[in-house]
Order: C-alpha cells, then structure tokens, then sequence
C-alpha cells in the first residue's frame, strides 16, 4: 500500500520546493556547482532509514566532515522510518508538505517516480555537470588538503567517447545510476548488497532429528560431547564448534545418516528440498526446507536467469510498453515460471518445499530460519544479523542459479543496496554541500568503512585493497561471524549483478511481479489470472 501511495502522491507532488509550494513548479535539474565557499553556513539535511546500531561509521565520516566545514557546512542526518519502503513513503509526504532535505538514500525504482514522466518538473537533479566538474578547492579545515569536485571517466578507446563507468567505481554500481527514463546520471551508489543463502550448517552436518538412533548409540562420543537430547550442537560458542561439526558430520555419514550439502544450481537446489523433507521426522507439523525473503526478487531472479526480462526502457510508446512479463509475447513464459514456484509452496496433502515473504503473511524467512521451522533462507548480506541464533551455526553460500538444458549455469544475482540522490533546494551552495558530503561517503576508506559495518560491499574498486579490507577479508573462512564471510563471497558475485531499469511506475512493477505469486496462493486465482491482474496494475 506504501508504494500505491507514493505513486497518487506523486501525481501532484513531483516538484515542490524548499519554500512549501502546494502545486508542481519547473526545475532546472542540470545545475552547477559554485566556485568558493558560501558567505555563511549551509545546514545539508540528509535522509536515511538507517537505526541507531548501523549508523557508527557514518556519523564518524558526519564528523570529520562538519570539522573540514566547520562555518560553512554543516551535515544533520534525519531518520526516518526503519526499512526502505517506508522511508520512500516518508519521503513523499515531506516533499508534500515543502520539506526538502539535501539528500536522501533510497532505492532507484523510487527515485524514478521522483523524477516522473516530465524532466522539467524532476525533484531530483540530474548529476552530470557535477560529476563533470574538474575543479580542485581548498578544504577550509585542513589547507593542505584539496578536494577534487568532480570524477574522471574513461573514454572508449575505439569510438572516443565517453563511457558510463566512472574510473574506480565498480562498474555495475555506477551503471545502476544511469538506468532512468532519461538520459544521464540521477544517483549515486552509497554502497551494495545481493541475496546469498543461509543454511543451519549443524543440521547439514547431521544434528537433526533424522539421526537420533545414531545418536541414542551410548558409546557415541560424539553426542556425549556435542548433541543436546534435541540433536542441536549443545554450545555454538565453543573455541571448536566448526571441527565438532565436521567430526559430527563424519560420524553420521559413517553411520549411514543424513548429512546434506548446498549445490550449485536452482534444480539442485529443489531436489535438495525434496530431499530433506523426504527425510524429515520431526514434530514440527510447520517445517518446510527453504524460504526466501522477497518474492519480487524470486520472479525477477529466475526470470533473468531463464533470459526473460519483466520490464523495458526501450522502444516505448505508451505506458504499458515498460511491462514486458504480462504482454502477449511474454506472458506464457511467465506463466511457466509461476506455476513452477506455485508447485513448490501450494502441494495438497504434502509440506511446501518453499514459503516465501508474501505467502506467509509478511514475515522475513529469518524468523522462521531462526525458529528452525526451515533449514535455508536466502536473503540480503545486508541482513545477515538476523539469519543467526545461539542454538545452532549459520553458514552461508551462493544462491544456486537455473541451469539451462544444454549444462550452462546462468549466474546471475540481484544487486541490491541503497543509492543517494539530490534534491532541488533552490540554493547552489546546499548542492554543492551535499555533493561534497557524498564524495566524503564515497572515499574508498570510508566507504569500506560504511559498508563493512553492515555486511554491504563497497563501491569503489580501490576500497578492496585498502589496508582495512584486506586485513577484514583476512577473518574470513576462521569463523568468526557472517560479517566476515560474506565479503569473502560476494567479491566472487559482483561481476555477476544484475539490475532493472527504472522509471516512473517501476516500483510497482516490482511489487507486482512478486505478488502474482500472492494472488495464486492466497486470493485462489489462477496463474494466468494473477499475471493479468498483476500486469494491469501496473499502468
């Protein structure tokens, strides 16, 4: 509903200035930026989602940035509601009510609807001639030191022309910027994440309710040292947790038990479900084996990954042109999808295989990964703290990828994360402010700072060989927590990232394409019938 909302705001809401202007009014979303320093302070007002315990790094780079400005800048981060949805809808009623911040953090689908259908009346700039600025200022705090405006891009060598990858940014982070419904660069990335899989590795090392004749063998050292009555590894703190479980693990394949392994591919990945639910006898009566955080990113994902795309910028002529997954062309490839992931949750007189966000009433597979109603859970690295608990081990992987009729494993995983963009605020020196502050969060030091603190990547390629990375990197694989191990696994993927275009409407989309799945399951309609619901809805 959050995202229906932001998108009637917007009709009437898509240009309002600092002033409190109640009607749309035209801005010049190409501006520059001011030689100098303002003739007094400038107050930049940065939006964000972020609480309290994930805001450390950041309000240190706050700090030495309001020091190097001290008289002319002054930083003040705003937050608002605690996950993005809410905070786009935040957004839009501040916008509604006059209220413009410098800067806020977000996602591109909303950013798109921010800029709307006509450039003239965008409420966020577009960033180009900032990016394309090469003048170099003096940092009022520190003289010695010089702060370089704008960056440098390369040039393709055969053309000659200006490519969109910004030298040092990771390409894809920077490229996500460029995919609006009008040419050029409409945000920033702050830093990223993808989805990887959680899995409850004592249970697939064999502490699992599968293996209690083994474990009630008395001369078993292996329960008398490791495994509760309930088959759960008894202390998941010890010094020796991860050689008790491989010695477990040894054990109950020696014993003809059940221990599992993640595979590489989405087939493998579903016969894995199969597997352990075949095995199951436990009491739980609402186990199942995987869930997955976020419908939208399961349709898009394995639309993707089959070489379907669900949403367009090009060759577009009316509204309905952006949709592709509901169109004449595409709909019975969707179709194909839908009724292959209905399978796996809606199984008459059987378990699901599969339960995801929407078809359990809104709630993250991390609970119930916690609860240990499933034993695999894929989601964000951004929310990795959620995916652990005490009475077990967390481990993580890759999500397996559809593998194609011909063997070829098509690799590819949803970027995520948050980006930054600009608002007009009517005063050049608050544009500058705000671009300054953001160089400040883009710095490779800081930036690997800011995203390490809270399990995203970097976006700078000079980040990763940063003293402060590589001795992080360095605690991967020791066992010492997910935030060390996904780094390690996501600087496999990153060249593997996909995106969507975007454009006014494209939030809804997303949030279409995942309910579809909802409206089979819970509102009993036929998949061809949520396909076209859900298509229909979108313009």
């Amino acid at each position: 509903m959050k995202n229906k909302l932001l998108i009637l705001l917007m009709g009437s809401v898509l240009s309002l200035t600092a002033c409190g202007a109640s009607a749309p009014v035209k801005h010049d979303v190409d501006q520059f930026l001011p030689e100098g320093l303002p003739s007094r302070k400038k107050t930049i007002v940065f939006w964000h989602c972020l609480g309290q315990a994930k805001t450390d790094e950041l309000e240190k780079v706050v700090r030495k940035f309001n020091a190097d400005y001290s008289g002319y800048y002054e930083v003040k981060l705003d937050a608002l509601d605690g996950d993005y949805s809410s905070l786009s809808s935040d957004v839009v009623t501040k916008l509604q009510a006059g209220e413009v911040a410098a800067m806020t953090m977000g996602y591109p689908d909303t950013f798109a609807d921010l800029i709307g259908n006509n450039i003239e009346y965008s409420a966020i700039l577009r960033l180009n001639n900032f990016i394309d600025d090469e003048r170099s200022e003096v940092v009022p705090g520190d003289p010695s030191k010089t702060m370089e405006l704008g960056y440098e891009y390369e040039i393709d060598p055969e053309t000659g022309e200006t490519t969109d990858v910004l030298d040092d940014f990771v390409p894809g982070y920077f490229k996500e910027g460029t995919g609006y419904q009008f040419e050029g660069v409409w945000s920033m990335p702050m830093y990223k994440s993808t989805e990887v899989l959680y899995y409850n590795l004592s249970y697939f090392s064999g502490a699992n309710s599968m293996n209690d004749s083994y474990f009630n063998n008395k001369e078993s050292s292996i329960k008398s040292k490791y495994i509760t009555k309930k088959g759960k590894v008894s202390d998941v703190h010890s010094d020796t947790i991860y050689e008790d479980l491989a010695d477990l693990k040894s054990f109950v394949e020696e014993n003809g038990g059940f221990t599992y392994e993640i595979p590489e591919t989405w087939q493998g990945l579903i016969s894995l479900a199969n597997e352990i639910l075949d095995d199951y006898n436990g009491s739980d009566t609402g186990f199942y084996p995987l869930g997955y955080d976020s419908d939208a990113n399961l349709m898009i994902t394995q639309l993707e990954q089959r070489g379907y795309k669900y949403t367009t910028n090009e060759n577009i002529s009316k509204a309905s042109d952006h949709f592709l997954f509901g169109n004449s062309e595409n709909k019975a490839n969707t179709k194909k999808l839908v009724d292959e992931i209905i399978g796996l949750i809606d199984r008459p007189d059987k378990r699901p295989l599969l339960k995801t966000k929407n078809t359990t009433g809104g709630s993250y597979s991390s609970k119930a990964f916690t609860e240990q109603k499933c034993v695999m859970s894929i989601g964000s690295t951004g929310g990795s703290t959620y995916q652990e608990k005490d009475s077990f081990v967390t481990a993580l992987a890759p999500v397996p990828c559809y593998e194609d009729e011909e063997g070829t494993v098509h690799k590819k995983y949803i970027q995520q994360g948050p980006s930054i963009c600009f608002f007009d605020n009517k005063d050049p020196y608050i544009h500058k402010g705000a671009w300054l502050f953001y160089k400040y969060m883009a710095d490779p030091e800081n930036n690997v700072r800011l995203a390490l603190e809270n399990s995203y990547d970097p976006i700078r390629s000079s980040s990763y060989y940063t003293t402060f990375y590589e001795d992080y990197i360095a605690n991967a694989g020791q066992h010492l927590g997910l935030k060390y191990d996904i780094p390690a696994i996501t600087s496999t993927l990153k060249n593997y990232y996909m995106t969507s275009p975007v454009f006014k409407g494209s939030a809804t989309a997303r949030d279409e394409i995942g309910n579809i799945i909802t409206y089979v399951v819970r509102n009993e309609l036929s998949s061809a019938a949520a396909i076209k619901k859900a298509y229909e809805l979108c313009f």
